[in-house]
């Protein structure tokens, strides 16, 4: 790449970069909001289960979420020789995943919802009137909607799963597939794609087990990732459609793919164009 592509490469990616940096930096500021303080009664069911270890740390999740896609994609663009490839990909991710925390962060701040086991994170002490416990930990038992774990995980992992469909068209059953080889299982190819959704299935599963969130914070946080992760179709063509696996830059990103099909519509155009005058 000449050094005068690579100026006109970084400018036309510069606000892409400083949007995503801004998701980063807003949705740390957003986790240190003040958290709705919502009342809550002693003989509640709901936020009076014990208080236990995490099964999947924040920390782990949050690496998994981020680094196993960032691994895939940095492995798959050196085996195409594709930096552009990869540029793409990392920002999707990044995009999504920090869009993903933002509005996590200002939800959980905002709606205060009370964990499982808030009650005995709070150590309710009936001649003060008021929580003992650690305060940070009573803090964080104030906000369970959503769940955090369940957003990052699905907003890593349906990027990757959008990913791998792009590149295997495992979720586009209309395209023509390698007969009579190992490539030709389009069952293969859809559980492919589908392997990232049951890790961030199981981190949800573990919230709800180690009494972090209930079921509606998990489902919550699942749809925010979800949606959040669509970001990957600003820059790279839709794994549901016929058009994306009709060129040679299949499983390429879509500046790439929309260059190749306006050539091809050139000429194609010049083909009919040829053909008109021919027969006049």
């Amino acid at each position: 790449m000449s050094s005068i592509n690579l100026k006109q490469f970084a400018l036309s990616y510069l606000t892409d970069w400083s949007v995503v940096a801004a998701f980063w930096i807003l949705s740390e500021l957003a986790n240190h909001l003040p958290v709705f303080e919502r009342d809550f009664s002693l003989s509640d069911t709901l936020i009076s289960h014990p208080h236990k270890p995490s099964q999947i740390t924040g920390t782990v999740n949050h690496f998994i979420a981020l680094l196993v896609p960032a691994a895939i994609l940095l492995v798959a663009s050196l085996l195409q020789r594709s930096f552009f490839a990869f540029h793409n990909g990392l920002l999707a991710l990044l995009a999504g995943r920090g869009m993903a925390r933002l509005f996590t962060n200002v939800l959980k701040a905002r709606v205060g919802r009370l964990r499982p086991d808030f009650l005995a994170r709070c150590k309710w002490n009936e001649i003060a009137q008021k929580c003992t416990g650690k305060a940070a930990t009573v803090l964080d038992g104030r906000k369970s909607f959503p769940s955090g774990h369940s957003s990052a995980a699905f907003a890593g992992m349906a990027f990757l799963s959008f990913w791998l469909a792009g590149q295997t068209a495992g979720w586009c059953f209309q395209v023509p597939v390698p007969a009579a080889s190992i490539r030709s299982s389009r069952l293969a190819r859809l559980s492919v794609t589908l392997m990232p959704l049951c890790w961030a299935v199981y981190v949800a599963v573990t919230r709800l087990e180690d009494y972090r969130h209930h079921k509606e914070d998990v489902l919550a946080g699942a749809a925010i990732g979800i949606v959040c992760a669509a970001v990957y179709l600003a820059f790279w063509p839709s794994p549901l459609s016929v058009r994306s696996f009709a060129s040679h830059t299949y499983g390429q990103p879509r500046q790439l793919h929309e260059g190749d099909e306006r050539r091809r519509g050139t000429f194609d155009m010049e083909l009919t164009r040829l053909e008109d005058d021919m027969d006049a």
